[in-house]
């Protein structure tokens, strides 16, 4: 089973807050990945006033991790730019594989600490994006999100509550989030299907709140 996984990842300024976990948790991630059988490739997309695409169509075993050079946050909060971009960008490359190298799954995994505040395109656009790409192509899409609702931010774009988890903003909330997101692609990569977020990643994530 082949699996393509897009990280639309918020570098905003509030994330600053949580910069060396982010690039930690991301760069563990990377490393689950690796370990995992099956194939799998990944593509990463930075936003904040801008949005910038950091790479496309790399393994996991040699997908760059994060690093000062490549994660400096600053900047507001372009989100539904930014998925717009990822969620098209991604699209336009599989259409152009060959049928027998596409994947299988297609999952984008959205993380950030902050509301839209830069963007030009609207949410209903971004909601039109989304549910064309689960109601016909089946992709997943995984929204995690600190400081709001995320369930309910999500849900506004058209994604499945079940797969948004509230993200505390901490060491251990981002920590928790990449471990649990690490988890559920695994989980794609076996039977085809992330499940959605649970009871347990949501109860790690009220601990990190509580600490």
């Amino acid at each position: 089973m082949k699996t393509h996984i897009t990280f639309v990842l918020d570098s905003s300024g509030s994330m600053s807050a949580i910069e060396d976990d982010t690039k930690g948790g991301f760069n563990a991630f990377l490393e689950d990945q690796r370990d995992e059988p099956g194939t799998a490739t990944v593509s990463l997309y930075d936003f904040n006033t801008n949005v910038d695409c950091v790479y496309q169509g790399y393994s996991t075993g040699a997908a760059p991790k994060l690093d000062d050079d490549n994660y400096t946050p600053g900047g507001r909060t372009a989100l539904h730019d930014a998925i717009t971009t990822a969620v098209t960008e991604t699209g336009d490359r599989i259409e152009t594989m060959e049928a027998a190298g596409r994947p299988d799954n297609v999952i984008i995994v959205i993380l950030t600490d902050g509301k839209e505040n830069a963007s030009e395109t609207p949410q209903e656009r971004v909601r039109d994006l989304v549910e064309y790409r689960r109601q016909e192509h089946e992709w997943e899409f995984l929204f995690i999100g600190a400081n709001q609702n995320a369930a309910l931010t999500a849900s506004g774009m058209g994604m499945d509550k079940d797969r948004s988890l509230d993200m505390a903003h901490s060491e251990d909330g981002a920590k928790s989030a990449y471990e649990s997101t690490s988890d559920r692609i695994s989980q794609a990569r076996r039977e085809g299907t992330t499940g959605g977020f649970d009871d347990e990643d949501r109860e790690k994530q009220e601990k990190a709140r509580d600490q």
